[in-house]
């Protein structure tokens, strides 16, 4: 989730430390990756056995578990035995064959914990949190700055097409050569091109205004200047102005009406008008008809000629004006750079606000108990929410206000490199009409083989929440009971499931 958080660690830490001592919330860290070794030795962990551990963390069973003394090497207490699990299993020392090389890699993996840790131990809150692993900048608000550049009406374009539905978006893009329709379950298949992930060197935000004070600068967040950003911009703007057509969704983020943002994308490529029209939350035609952004995003496939003078990296430019809330995508058709802008926003926006923004799934049981897991990408977020016997809020993103949890989307994007239908029933079952899969293979005889790597291994699907049966219409539940952390440990030495 760094890589969405424009504002220093520790400013989300205070909220979410404030956040978990309030509604008194049961934290655990769930390893879904290695164990009996590394990766190459181990193996990584049965899906069923991580479902077992969580399920004995959400129905509260896990409170009556002994635990073990904290380990020497992370501090972690992890359970003695629970039900229908392994007890070996459950102690990472007993999995491994060569004692002798557990040992070692603990300590190395300690280490490295430690030494990245350094980076975050700027006050006295975060040395504390130190003492307990392996081992406050004010936040400004600020007026939005007025562009120099005049904001262009896209739904003004003679060309514009406006929140088309899904069935008309889908004859769009096949018209349009952009994808095809994949025999087997009725979905559309895309290619993205040369880039099949984000591009995080090519990132940028506005250093300007109180972003400037605000931001946390470095490699993830690399500033560029407001000039170059415009520039940018404008030359996206243009080549959408030059089309024959282009589309426009507006909608909203965050399920939570309190601090919800309004958001309009406009883009050149029909499909992914589609991906954000999944993605994001679909307005009525009341709260259209006097529909203002709050967030504009533009994407086209525009050359910006003049990065090398500009100072870019490249030709390829994604890049957020935390002050103007506005941002443009050029020199890349990975869709996930249009929901990842959204979401830096208002993982910038929220916290000023006093609202904990996560990076995480979340799920709500029959008597009304939140989970969230936060996790990495393949950790299993999206796998794990996936849970017949709850309600899914959401897979990735999340807001943590006085109210409760409240997902920030209105559709999941789930990697499907090998998707299996009978462990991740609920995900292969949403992979049909509507739906958009990127850079997967598909037969000849039209089938998906979610096993072939071959264009690369962040194959992808989107589609909207009502795919999946069992979701909360509303996207939002009370206080997490649970905060879940998954880790796919590839050195094979942490615990599978461990009370923090």
């Amino acid at each position: 989730g760094g890589a969405f958080m424009p504002l220093p660690a520790e400013s989300y830490a205070a909220l979410f430390r404030d956040k978990i001592e309030k509604h008194n919330s049961h934290v655990y860290l769930v390893n879904t990756g290695w164990t009996g070794g590394a990766y190459g030795v181990g193996k990584r962990m049965d899906i069923n056995v991580t479902r077992k551990i969580v399920a004995s963390i959400l129905d509260g069973c896990i409170h009556d578990c002994t635990f073990s003394e904290p380990d020497k090497y992370f501090q972690l207490s992890f359970p003695t035995s629970i039900s229908g699990v392994d007890p070996k299993i459950l102690d990472p020392s007993r999995a491994w064959a060569d004692k002798n090389q557990y040992h070692l890699t603990c300590q190395k993996l300690a280490k490295q914990y430690k030494a990245n840790f350094v980076k975050f131990e700027r006050d006295e809150f975060m040395k504390h949190v130190a003492q307990f692993g392996p081992t406050g900048r004010a936040l400004l608000g600020g007026t939005p700055k007025t562009p120099r550049f005049i904001m262009r009406d896209f739904l003004s374009h003679s060309g514009s097409l406006y929140n088309l539905d899904l069935e008309d978006t889908r004859h769009e893009i096949v018209e349009n050569g952009e994808g095809s329709i994949v025999p087997a379950n009725d979905s559309i298949l895309v290619d993205t091109g040369k880039f099949t992930g984000r591009c995080p060197k090519d990132r940028y935000v506005v250093d300007a205004g109180a972003a400037h004070y605000n931001v946390n600068w470095g490699n993830i967040n690399i500033p560029i200047k407001e000039e170059t950003f415009d520039k940018v911009f404008e030359c996206c703007a243009k080549r959408l102005w030059s089309l024959d057509r282009v589309y426009v969704f507006d909608g909203f983020v965050g399920a939570s009406k309190k601090s919800r943002r309004a958001v309009r994308i406009v883009t050149e490529l029909a499909w992914h008008h589609n991906f954000v029209t999944n993605m994001f939350i679909r307005p009525t035609p009341e709260e259209l008809a006097d529909f203002k952004p709050d967030i504009t995003i533009i994407n086209s496939n525009a050359i910006f000629e003049n990065w090398q003078e500009e100072g870019l990296r490249s030709e390829t430019c994604v890049a957020i004006d935390l002050n103007r809330h506005i941002g443009v995508v050029t020199g890349t058709q990975y869709s996930g750079e249009m929901k990842k802008g959204v979401f830096s926003i208002m993982n910038y926006l929220l916290p000023l606000e006093g609202i904990m923004s996560m990076h995480c799934s979340a799920t709500v049981g029959p008597k009304g108990d939140t989970a969230v897991f936060f996790g990495l990408s393949g950790t299993g977020k999206t796998t794990l929410s996936a849970d017949t016997t709850r309600m899914l809020i959401g897979d990735d993103e999340h807001g943590w206000d006085e109210d409760g949890v409240f997902n920030i989307e209105g559709g999941c994007y789930a990697k499907v490199i090998n998707l299996d239908e009978d462990k991740e029933p609920l995900i292969h079952a949403a992979i049909k009409r509507c739906a958009v899969l990127e850079n997967v293979i598909v037969d000849e005889e039209g089938l998906v083989d979610y096993m072939d790597a071959s264009k690369t291994e962040n194959t992808r699907c989107s589609y909207p929440m009502w795919h999946i049966p069992n979701h909360e219409p509303s996207g939002r539940a009370g206080h997490a009971s649970n905060v879940i952390f998954l880790a796919c440990d590839a050195y094979g030495v942490l615990p599978p499931v461990s009370k923090l």
